[in-house]
C-alpha cells in the first residue's frame, strides 16, 4: 500500500490557473526632465499588458517640449539622454548638434523578474517606450532595434514609422514573443541608428507588462484523489468463515 499513494499522486492533472497581470515602469514620467506632461497621463490610450506578439498600441496624445536636456541623478540608465547614431557623420536636427548628445546604441536593461512568482509561466510580454524625436520618414536615418541580442523586425518597423517632427514624446506599446525570455526575466533593449547617424532621439521611460499563469491541479482530479486517499486510509477487516452449528 505504501507504494500506491505516490503512484496516484502522479496522475493528478495540472491545468492553468486564471491569468495574473503586472506592470513595471522604468524611469520617471517627467518628459525628459522638461515637465511637458503636466497633469496628463502620457500612457493614456495605450494597452500596457496582454498584447499578442507584434501588436502595437499608441497613447492618445504626444507632447512637444524644449531642449537640450540630460539625465538627472537617479534617472534610469538610458532614459532622458539625447542619442545619435553609433557613427555620426551628419547633422540633421537640433539634437544631433547638441553638446549633451552621446553616440548610440541606446541600451536598456529591464528586469521584470519581480512580476513572476514560483511556478508562474509567462503568458504575454508587452514592452512600452516613451519615444522622443524619432523622425525617420522625414530625415531618412534608419533605426534598428534589438531585444535580447536578436533583431526585432516589428519594433524596428515601428520606430521607423514614427515621424515626430522635432522634440516630441509619445508613448507606445508592442507585444513581444514570450519565448524571447531566456528564463531570467530580463529584457535587454538596444536601439541604434544607421545612415549618417545624424538624427537625434531619446526615450523618457519604459514599461514592461506581463500576464502569467500558474499550473494547479484540476479541481475534479483533486476530488477523486481525496476520495481515493480516504478509502486507503479507512480500516479494513477481513471476513472469516464461520461453521454452522447443527
Amino acid at each position: 500500500m505504501r507504494f500506491l499513494v505516490p503512484a496516484i499522486l502522479l496522475l493528478v492533472a495540472l491545468v492553468p490557473a486564471s491569468a495574473q497581470a503586472g506592470i513595471l515602469t522604468f524611469g520617471d514620467l517627467d518628459c525628459l526632465g522638461t515637465g511637458c506632461y503636466g497633469a496628463s497621463d502620457p500612457m493614456a490610450g495605450a494597452t500596457l499588458q496582454g498584447l499578442a506578439p507584434n501588436a502595437i498600441t499608441m497613447a492618445s496624445f504626444s507632447f512637444g517640449h524644449g531642449f537640450p536636456f540630460s539625465p538627472g541623478v537617479g534617472d534610469f540608465a538610458g532614459s532622458d539622454q539625447i542619442f545619435v547614431g553609433s557613427i555620426q557623420t551628419g547633422f540633421h536636427d537640433g539634437y544631433s548638434v547638441s553638446a549633451e548628445r552621446v553616440n548610440g546604441p541606446q541600451t536598456f536593461t529591464l528586469d521584470f523578474s519581480s512580476l513572476l512568482g514560483p511556478g508562474d509561466s509567462l503568458g504575454t510580454l508587452t514592452l512600452g517606450i516613451a519615444a522622443d524625436d524619432f523622425q525617420f520618414p522625414s530625415l531618412g536615418q534608419p533605426f534598428t532595434a534589438m531585444v535580447n541580442g536578436v533583431f526585432n523586425a516589428a519594433l524596428t518597423a515601428q520606430l521607423n514609422s514614427i515621424d515626430q517632427g522635432g522634440p516630441r514624446a509619445q508613448f507606445f506599446t508592442i507585444g513581444l514573443d514570450p519565448t524571447i525570455d531566456p528564463g531570467n526575466h530580463i529584457l535587454t533593449l538596444s536601439i541604434d541608428q544607421g545612415g549618417d547617424g545624424g538624427d537625434g532621439w531619446a526615450a523618457d521611460f519604459l514599461t514592461v507588462g506581463v500576464t502569467t499563469t500558474e499550473a494547479v491541479p484540476e479541481p475534479s482530479t483533486l476530488v477523486m484523489l481525496a476520495l481515493v486517499l480516504a478509502g486507503l486510509a479507512s480500516p479494513r477487516t477481513r471476513g472469516r468463515g464461520i461453521k454452522a452449528r447443527s
